[in-house]
C-alpha cells in the first residue's frame, strides 16, 4: 500500500441535521432520543461517510421555535439564509469531488418545511398567534425551502445533482419497518 492510500471508501452522504441529532427537531416531533439507529447502521454497512448539514430552522429561530409550515419559512430572508448554508455544503461537495470522492446522496427529512425532499407541509391558516392546528393536515407533496436552495446551488456550480432521498421519520402512524426497508433498498442501489 502506498503512503497516501488507506481504507476510505471516498463515498459520502450529506445528511439533514435532525436525522443525526433529533434534539434539533421542533418540540413534539422527535421519535428517537438521539438518532434513528437503523438509518446509520445502513450507511455504515455500505461504507458510506456521513457529512452532517446544519439545521436551518435551529440556527434561524432556535430550539424553542413554534411549529412552522413551508409558507411561513418561504420568505426572502429565510431563503437567503438557506442559500448561504447551501453554499457551504456544495463547497464540501466540490472539495470531495476534486479529490475523487463521490457524493452518493443527500438525505432529507420528509414532512419538514425546510428539509423535506418529496413531502413538505403547507397551510395558509398557520401564521399570526400560535393556535392548535393539526400538523398532519398540512402535509403535502413538494420540497422544503432548504432542499430547494441546495439543489439550486448544486446546479449553479455545474454539478450533477446527486439522488435526494427523504426519510419520513416524524409520522408516528407510518410503517417504520417499510420506511427502513425502502431506505435500505435505495442505499443498496446507489452505493455500488
Amino acid at each position: 500500500m502506498q503512503r497516501h492510500e488507506d481504507a476510505r471508501s471516498k463515498k459520502v452522504v450529506f445528511v439533514a441535521s435532525c436525522l443525526m441529532n433529533t434534539n434539533n427537531k421542533v418540540k413534539g416531533l422527535a421519535r428517537y432520543p438521539g438518532m434513528c439507529k437503523e438509518v446509520f447502521d445502513t450507511l455504515y454497512e455500505n461504507d458510506l461517510g456521513i457529512q452532517q448539514m446544519h439545521c436551518p430552522e435551529t440556527l434561524y429561530l432556535g430550539i424553542q421555535r413554534w411549529w412552522h409550515t413551508k409558507n411561513l419559512y418561504d420568505s426572502h430572508g429565510f431563503r437567503s439564509f438557506c442559500r448561504k448554508l447551501a453554499e457551504d455544503v456544495v463547497t464540501y461537495m466540490e472539495e470531495y469531488e476534486r479529490e475523487g470522492y463521490r457524493t452518493v446522496a443527500v438525505l432529507g427529512c420528509d414532512g419538514s418545511p425546510t428539509c423535506g425532499v418529496s413531502i413538505t407541509c403547507w397551510d395558509k391558516r398557520w401564521g399570526g398567534s400560535p393556535v392548535d392546528l393539526d400538523f398532519n393536515k398540512a402535509i403535502t407533496e413538494g420540497s422544503g425551502v432548504y432542499m430547494e436552495e441546495l439543489k439550486k446551488e448544486i446546479e449553479a456550480r455545474g454539478f450533477d445533482i446527486p439522488p435526494f432521498y427523504g426519510l419520513a421519520l416524524d409520522d408516528e402512524s407510518a410503517d417504520m419497518d417499510r420506511i427502513i426497508t425502502d431506505f435500505r433498498e435505495f442505499i443498496k442501489g446507489i452505493s455500488g
